[in-house]
């Protein structure tokens, strides 16, 4: 594990006992009502958990190297390179995943497993490196705390105001068509922040590149022109 990274002690473990095949060490890292949620299936408590980690960490004997970490108001999302001996077909090579954890009394009470959209780890503003996690989990509460209460997006040549409509708006277009995210490239100009990313899902054009033009306000977005 990437020693320059400093996580909570659970989080710690939790990728030590995995790559060190310990998984009685990795179990402890779990609150007694903990929930995974992997692949679309959710594991509710310790002997559901402990049965999936049998079989997709240890019995893949998985291995996990951390590229980035990111805190936002609610979660640690932690991106790794995943190897193993499961079942590749199909799956990006190498394999980017990001981890998201919420703990609860020094415990990891969820984890939630899903496609990294920032694999290349490019550095991103706080609020919009936010943005792309709430995105990929479909994590409407979080993708509303993004924007500020005024804010405005553009999309598809619509225009859609104030933090919750937005959300929806986002959370309902990737759920439908299935959409991941793949970020290439951020820089900044003329006060903004233009984020390029391919996007694939179950839409005409698909992967269709995308420029993601964001003004912030302070830790929030206010304003995002989707081109």
């Amino acid at each position: 594990m990437n020693k320059n990274y400093k996580l909570p002690e659970a989080i710690e473990k939790h990728f030590h006992a995995t790559n060190v095949e310990d998984s009685t060490a990795f179990l402890l890292t779990f609150h007694d009502d903990a929930v995974v949620i992997d692949a679309g299936k959710k594991y509710h408590g310790k002997t559901a958990i402990k049965q999936w980690s049998d079989q997709t960490y240890f019995g893949d004997h998985l291995r996990l190297e951390i590229t980035n970490v990111v805190q936002n108001t609610k979660e640690i999302v932690v991106t790794a390179i995943t190897d193993g001996i499961y079942d590749k077909t199909g799956l990006p090579d190498p394999l980017y995943l990001d981890f998201h954890f919420i703990l609860k009394e020094e415990k990891v009470s969820i984890l939630r497993i899903v496609l990294s959209s920032n694999s290349r780890a490019i550095p991103l503003p706080q609020p919009i490196a936010a943005f792309y996690h709430a995105s990929d989990v479909r994590d409407k509460e979080l993708l509303t705390d993004c924007f500020t209460d005024e804010a405005i997006v553009h999309d598809e040549g619509k225009e859609y105001f104030g933090s919750a409509a937005i959300s929806e708006h986002i959370i309902q277009v990737n759920t439908e068509a299935k959409v991941s995210t793949d970020i290439t490239n951020c820089e900044e100009k003329n006060d903004q922040i233009i984020v390029t990313a391919m996007l694939s899902g179950e839409f005409k054009g698909s992967p269709l590149p995308l420029d993601f033009h964001f003004t912030l306000d302070g830790r929030k977005i206010k304003k995002l022109n989707i081109i």
